[in-house]
């Protein structure tokens, strides 16, 4: 079996040593190390490239928001889930921006964490609950009249990649919109990695958030 590599950038030494003995008690999770920093943080990325990095936002020499638009920035495919301790935290959205695939609240139960890492290794988008209009509202900006922004800004896509643009944007996971298209798998990822490169999008999220 194949174990998701989890590594964990906190500057609090008790949550990281409990993230570690949590990820370490699933036969399909493996503790590739931690970081007390942003910087170190970037480092570990780079030297050990997990699947998945726990980042915290407030940390010393560099936040989480900078050590995750450099980690973002360098093409890995380990993908980035900020930890916080407000739901409704401004910085959240300004790393969601820099290409996070999402954010959980530390208070989150063992149960949605580790399911979060799934889902998040799965190429999926994980948000703390109750977060999505919150995130929706911040990300919003207003509208001069007579302009229609979506029409405009997905003129680019294909018709095909609109209405899988449009899946993507209610949340379907790769099976579930490939099911409701009538493609394979592969090719609905395929579709997904060209609209956001279309749009210029970093991730699933921020398809949802630009819809």
């Amino acid at each position: 079996m194949t174990r998701i590599r989890v590594a964990v950038v906190d500057d609090q030494a008790l949550f990281v040593s409990g993230m570690g003995m949590l990820i370490d008690s699933q036969p399909d999770l493996e503790f590739a190390g931690s970081a007390t920093d942003g910087r170190t943080g970037v480092e570990l990325v780079a030297s050990t490239q997990p699947d998945v990095v726990l980042m915290d936002i407030r940390m010393p020499v560099l936040d989480g928001i900078e050590a995750t638009e450099l980690i973002v920035a360098t093409g890995t495919t380990s993908r980035v889930v900020i930890l916080t301790t407000f739901q409704r935290d401004e910085a959240v959205f300004r790393a969601i921006r820099t290409g996070a695939a999402g954010f959980i609240t530390k208070d989150a139960t063992p149960e949605f964490i580790l399911a979060a890492i799934r889902t998040v290794h799965a190429g999926q988008a994980v948000l703390a609950p109750a977060a999505t209009f919150d995130l929706v509202r911040r990300f919003a900006t207003p509208t001069p009249p007579g302009e229609h922004p979506l029409e405009r800004a997905i003129a680019a896509l294909t018709p095909r990649e609109r209405e899988i643009f449009l899946l993507v944007a209610r949340g379907l996971s790769n099976l579930e919109l490939a099911a409701a298209a009538f493609v394979s798998e592969a090719t609905a990822k395929t579709h997904i990695r060209n609209i956001l490169t279309k749009l210029e999008l970093q991730s699933r999220v921020q398809v949802v958030v630009f819809a």
